[in-house]
């Protein structure tokens, strides 16, 4: 039952970030938040990966990204607490905002990667 509750999880979220990222290429500014074009790839890319990962026929592809794309966004997340805005030239204009957002999306990646089936 977790690892099909993973699965569902990982299918909505990737929907959401393709959708997000999709609208980020045409209106730079939603739910009071600015996506700096690097932010809209990042987002519709690992959308797409993630909608793989989730529809595919492997179970071992949502575990594998819910551990991966979780420990990506925690890691994004704790580095924007630290201070972080962009990555050189590459513009993410994070905040506390999207610090939060992805630390919520990160620690549920990982509960779903850690909740999939492991591969036998």
């Amino acid at each position: 039952m977790a690892s099909a509750l993973a699965k569902i999880y990982i299918v909505l979220s990737g929907a959401i970030l393709v959708v997000v990222g999709v609208v980020g290429f045409f209106r730079h500014e939603m739910f009071n938040l600015t996506f700096p074009l690097a932010h809209n790839i990042f987002h519709f890319t690992s959308g797409v990966i993630a909608l793989w990962a989730g529809l595919g026929k492997s179970a071992d592809s949502s575990r594998r990204f819910g551990l991966i794309f979780g420990t990506i966004y925690t890691l994004v997340a704790i580095a924007g607490f630290g201070g972080l805005r962009d990555l050189g030239p590459v513009q993410l204009d994070l905040n506390a905002h999207f610090n939060f957002i992805h630390l919520g999306v990160g620690l549920l990646s990982l509960a779903a990667g850690f909740a999939s089936a492991k591969p036998s």
